[in-house]
């Protein structure tokens, strides 16, 4: 597993493990010909950008292109927010 440093120009600080047998999530895009791609969230990513005070948490595919984010105050709400949302706790980060 190839882990970035950085994504989005903004430093990983922690992360999941990126297994395609590990499906945290789905998401849905409408094409523009009306058909709906499928893309599997396999790993998150907590993340900051060098000029921001904020973190961010980063959902994202096998290839750890970033499908979404949700930008969080402090570490610890990431944590809290990906627990919630993916079940992700605290010893699966890396």
């Amino acid at each position: 597993m190839n882990v970035p440093n950085e994504l989005d120009g903004a430093k990983v600080l922690k992360y999941t493990l990126n297994e395609e047998s590990k499906k945290l999530s789905s998401m849905f895009f409408e094409e523009k010909d009306g058909s709906t791609t499928e893309i599997t969230i396999t790993a998150l990513a907590i993340a900051q950008y060098e000029e921001d005070n904020t973190y961010y948490l980063f959902m994202c595919d096998q290839d750890w292109t970033i499908q979404d984010d949700q930008q969080l105050e402090t570490i610890e709400e990431a944590e809290a927010w990906a627990e919630k949302h993916f079940d992700v706790i605290a010893k699966d980060w890396l």
